[in-house]
């Protein structure tokens, strides 16, 4: 949805097809907006990661991740012009002609999963392969973007907004002095601190025991514009056991933070190093995603195949 004008809608289906809609969501008004990513030569993962700009500044911006990260700052396009040519149930999803997005970056150097400008001769590490795994944004301003790579490259960039998309920046977190820790591993979702941009959460999949050298699933990481500091938060103890987290968010009122993984949703309060299973009633299920209310007051667990789950925030003390 736009941050600015709810009538404003998008969705996502796999294979780099996505859809906008300028009409409340009318069923008959859906229109192909991602024609330019779907022909490409650029793949993406099953579900490729997209979202709105959540900064009403930038409203009609939609970003989406492939090999690179493309960008629409008009919500796809002129809408006459993509109501009449190229309605949802009747024009390919790869008619390069529907939609607007285009890749932002250097020149020739937008691909964030190549060696090139991203590999070893400039971070001194490759993780090249896989495809955009995360995207991330926060209203607190209108450049900071986070990026993540299925094969563990993380990346932030300070002018996501800038009005040529070859001007757009990139540096790479996972490689430089203080993030020997960073895991080699999918990057499953990044959560931005809403009063500092530089600043954010970050989970990642698979098994610590597969990388014994970088354990770790849930880290907190800030950037100071040459350096980042990478702390990892799973815990001792009573932190979480070497499973998969499929994803993280923050509680901004409290400083609280939520991570889902199969069996769950666990919660860590600021200052805890103990998680503990986050509020009542949610079976023992896979956790596919979380996602917080835009009042922050409500945290929604989607999960595989048993619905989806709220747990009421409230908001001084949870």
């Amino acid at each position: 949805m736009n941050a600015a004008t709810p009538a404003l809608r998008f969705n996502s289906f796999t294979g780099q097809f996505n859809d906008v809609n300028f009409q409340n969501g009318d069923p008959a008004k859906w229109v192909i907006a991602a024609g330019p990513i779907a022909s490409s030569a650029e793949g993406s993962y099953f579900y490729a990661p997209v979202i709105p700009d959540p900064n009403p500044a930038r409203a009609g911006t939609i970003f989406q991740g492939s090999n690179s990260v493309w960008r629409t700052q008009d919500w796809a396009g002129n809408q006459a012009f993509l109501e009449a040519n190229c309605p949802e149930f009747f024009t390919s999803g790869a008619n390069p002609a529907c939609g607007d997005f285009v890749t932002i970056g250097p020149l020739n150097a937008t691909d964030l999963t190549d060696s090139g400008i991203y590999g070893p001769a400039v971070y001194g590490a490759d993780r090249q392969g896989g495809f955009v795994a995360a995207i991330a944004r926060t209203p607190s301003d209108t450049g900071t973007l986070w990026v993540a790579t299925g094969t563990g490259r993380v990346f932030i960039s300070k002018n996501a907004d800038a009005a040529a998309a070859g001007s757009v920046t990139y540096k790479r977190l996972d490689s430089l002095p203080s993030a020997t820790g960073a895991p080699q591993r999918f990057v499953t979702a990044i959560y931005i601190d809403r009063a500092n941009s530089n600043h954010a959460w970050i989970s990642y999949s698979g098994y610590a025991v597969n990388t014994p050298s970088q354990p770790g699933h849930v880290f907190e990481v800030t950037y100071n514009g040459s350096d980042a500091t990478w702390t990892q938060i799973d815990g001792g103890a009573g932190g979480l056991a070497d499973l998969p987290i499929t994803s993280v968010v923050r509680h901004d009122a409290t400083g609280t933070l939520y991570a889902s993984s199969d069996f769950g949703v666990m919660r860590l309060r600021r200052g805890s190093k103990t998680w503990v299973v986050a509020g009542t009633g949610l079976p023992m299920v896979e956790v596919c995603g979380l996602t917080l209310s835009a009042s922050g007051r409500e945290l929604f667990a989607a999960t595989h195949g048993r619905s989806a789950w709220v747990l009421q925030l409230p908001g001084g003390d949870d």
